[in-house]
């Protein structure tokens, strides 16, 4: 899910507030808040001056205290001086209620009681009760913008991150404000230039390391052919044989690096993908199924593609070799298979690891570990992808996806 921190962030602070509101609406609503006892005591005594005195009918003294009381919110009863109820503008009590703490009683001087007691229930204010919700509302739709402007910042910083796993070493972060996430995305620039660096200290040593192995590799090759017949015959053999392995070694080194160090340097051209790989299984005796299917690409590189795919079947794998193409709407698949008896699960996801060889392949059989990494490379440089399949048939299968 898109901004999913966006929306938790977001969501638990419109939570916090409606959570809020609604304690505080049920708070106000539960909570009674009795009249001082100041104002209750001042009332009893009022009450006692204004009505009639105790030698007038109860009646009399029932019609004057109700008259008195009507507008009163505070529930009030009036009784004789032998307890006996005179009128009340709420409920009745006994005479252990009347003794609680929270009910006042004004005994007056002829003796007669008066007891007030807080009202039980307050008017309910639904007004004060909607204006927390409409203000936990517009909090809300406040923190919405300023939820999102945090989170945008930890999206680039994800985007940035995502670029750089892709190989894009030049991607870096505004840095604005002095908050952590400005202090991440310095963090961020400051690692990034450094794995740049690094990178291309390594690309520049392995080209030059690879550049200056030619120098003496020519010298060997001259003195072999110098030697001619004053060699035995295996020394010449096996010294031909290894100039040609540090040859084809150091060929492929500088060709990795060159790929690293430009890696969008291509010099495309509409190429025929069938009469390419039927030049190119010429020498393995390999198949060619499929249509003439023209690709852009790099030719140089295409056919080193090929060539490494063919050469690591040849090798590893059994005859007969087999190149089918295939195309849809807008990729070309190229399937280069053998029939040998395929590769060890565990080596599978390793196989396109630079100088990566399969457990128990002897040494002299050739290969350095960077054919099947350069035609990932070179897939890769195309806007392709190649994978390892088990053919059905039995062997191997290289699949490589390019775009037309």
């Amino acid at each position: 899910m898109r901004h999913k921190l966006y929306w938790q962030i977001y969501f638990t602070v419109v939570s916090s507030l409606a959570l809020f509101a609604i304690l505080a609406g049920l708070l106000y609503q539960l909570h009674d808040d009795p009249p001082p006892k100041r104002l209750l005591h001042g009332t009893a005594n009022l009450l006692a001056a204004a009505l009639p005195p105790a030698s007038a009918p109860i009646a009399e003294q029932a019609t004057a205290f109700t008259k008195l009381t009507q507008e009163f919110d505070v529930p009030i009863s009036f009784y004789t001086a032998n307890g006996q109820l005179i009128a009340s503008t709420g409920d009745t009590l006994n005479e252990p209620e009347r003794r609680k703490p929270r009910f006042i009683q004004l005994r007056m001087p002829d003796q007669r009681l008066l007891t007030l007691s807080p009202p039980r229930h307050r008017e309910k204010n639904f007004g004060l009760l909607g204006s927390f919700v409409l203000l936990a509302l517009a909090v809300a739709i406040g923190a919405l913008p300023l939820t999102r402007k945090l989170t945008r910042r930890l999206e680039a910083l994800a985007n940035q991150l995502d670029a750089l796993a892709e190989g894009d070493f030049s991607a870096r972060l505004p840095v604005r404000g002095k908050d952590e996430v400005s202090r991440l995305s310095s963090r961020f620039n400051h690692a990034a230039e450094q794995i740049a660096e690094l990178l291309d200290a390594h690309k520049n040593l392995l080209a030059h390391a690879s550049h200056e192995l030619r120098s003496p590799l020519a010298r060997l090759q001259m003195a072999a052919t110098l030697l001619g017949e004053h060699a035995p015959a295996h020394l010449q053999t096996e010294l031909s044989q290894n100039i040609n392995e540090l040859n084809e070694l150091v060929e492929e080194i500088l060709l990795m690096s060159r790929l690293d160090a430009k890696p969008t340097s291509l010099q495309t051209q509409s190429i025929n993908l069938l009469e390419l790989c039927q030049i190119e299984a010429a020498p393995y005796q390999a198949s060619v199924e499929g249509q003439n299917t023209y690709i852009d690409a790099d030719p140089r590189l295409l056919k080193r593609l090929v060539r490494n795919l063919l050469e690591n079947a040849a090798r590893y794998g059994l005859a007969p070799l087999s190149i089918h193409i295939s195309q849809t709407a807008g990729n070309v698949c190229l399937s280069i298979c053998d029939q040998g008896k395929g590769i060890a699960a565990a080596a599978q996801p390793h196989l396109f690891e630079p100088f990566y060889r399969p457990p128990g392949t002897p040494e002299g059989k050739g290969g350095h570990g960077l054919g099947l990494a350069l035609v990932k490379r070179i897939a890769e440089h195309h806007g392709g992808s190649v994978e390892y399949q088990a053919s059905l048939e039995g062997g191997s299968c290289f699949k490589v996806n390019l775009k037309k």
